[in-house]
């Protein structure tokens, strides 16, 4: 059977980026890699939008969380956690296991961080030396207004490290780096950038290198100005995903940035107004462009949806933590098009029939279709 991903990470790879990654190996310390780091290193500036240093660590995006964690708080220092999701809560964890405070702005899921509690957290706690906070928020398809957070810590708390996971957004959404603010800017791999899981890329401004500098907690691996200095990779880089990144960033950047980010805006609103045509209902109340996160009808567990979907070819991702089997989650970020979209929708809509939900059968591809005639 054909089988078609579309979950939020790992997501579709082009062939083009399979095809550069298969090349013979070459040495990560020659004069050829080294090239080829350093460029793609320029080309990853271009994407995520900004002037600073951009590091590549051989990881998942949590271990760029945990660098940006342990090579910024010292033991003991306060920072502002954001957690309106799985992964805003995995931010708490890591402040918590490098011996820091993490005070913890608890929403909701499917709800957003708003500027007001960000700000007052601030003003009602004394030393605080970050916030760490998700872009887009994947365990509920939540973008948070980071653009408006940025800008006000700057105005007012410019001390403050402004650190972002941007795993699902940077590639699939304009987050603007330094025009927002963004200290440390964090993605991986395995999301818009259209590649295996198994890098991690942060950008850090000339702030957060003051910060770090002056940093006494203890890391090794995850050294950012280590990484910074050495130029092509501390340690053995990720050869063959370098180069795969190397070719899918000049696919983004050869398609345009405003151009992506148009797309994923149409494949987005054809995905949530699909479903709803479909009666069902969003999680999200402020949804992001990179996945659509809905709950599952009533009587029908979302893993019933998942499995049978699987069965037809079709792999979604289900809801996390106390969200299994109330939502499942529709990835559109990166190498996915509007085909992609209609597959997807019929084959839910199948599915949901198998499952004896009494929706109008067409009304979803109907919906999707009249979208994408009108861009």
């Amino acid at each position: 059977m054909k089988r078609y991903l579309m979950t939020p990470g790992p997501t579709p790879v082009p062939e083009e980026v399979t095809l550069s990654m298969s090349k013979p190996i070459i040495h990560h310390r020659t004069d050829e890699f080294k090239g080829i780091f350093k460029e793609t290193v320029e080309l990853a500036k271009r994407v995520m939008q900004t002037e600073n240093d951009v590091v590549i660590f051989a990881s998942s995006g949590s271990g760029a969380m945990e660098a940006a964690v342990s090579n910024v708080l010292n033991e003991g220092d306060r920072a502002i956690t954001v957690n309106a999701g799985k992964f805003g809560e995995r931010w708490g964890k890591i402040v918590k296991a490098f011996g820091a405070e993490a005070i913890e702005l608890t929403y909701e899921y499917g709800d957003f961080a708003k500027v007001e509690d960000i700000e007052n957290a601030i003003k009602n706690n004394k030393d605080i030396k970050a916030v760490y906070m998700q872009a887009s928020e994947t365990s509920t398809g939540t973008f948070h207004p980071i653009d408006e957070i940025g800008l006000m810590l700057k105005e007012k708390y410019p001390d403050v490290v402004f650190v972002v996971d941007g795993i699902t957004a940077y590639g699939a959404i304009d987050v603007k780096t330094d025009d927002w603010n963004i200290d440390i800017g964090i993605t991986g791999s395995q999301k818009a950038l259209m590649l295996p899981p198994g890098l991690a890329l942060l950008s850090v401004s000339e702030k957060a290198k003051n910060v770090i500098r002056k940093n006494k907690n203890r890391y090794f691996y995850f050294d950012i100005l280590g990484e910074i200095e050495a130029k092509a990779g501390k340690f053995t880089p990720a050869v063959s995903l370098v180069v795969g990144l190397n070719t899918s960033l000049k696919m983004i950047l050869d398609e345009g940035l405003d151009n992506v980010f148009k797309r994923h805006e149409t494949l987005a609103k054809a995905t949530r107004e699909a479903v709803v045509a479909l009666g069902l209902e969003l999680l999200s109340k402020r949804p992001a462009n990179s996945l659509t996160a809905v709950k599952s009808p009533e009587n029908i567990s979302s893993t019933d949806i998942i499995t049978k979907m699987k069965e037809l070819g079709v792999d979604i991702s289900n809801g996390q933590g106390s969200l299994k089997g109330k939502i499942f989650r529709i990835a559109h970020l990166g190498y996915f098009y509007k085909p992609d979209i209609l597959m997807c929708i019929s084959v839910l809509e199948m599915t949901l029939k198998k499952l004896g939900y009494s929706a109008k059968f067409g009304e979803g591809i109907k919906r999707a279709m009249e979208i994408f005639l009108d861009e």
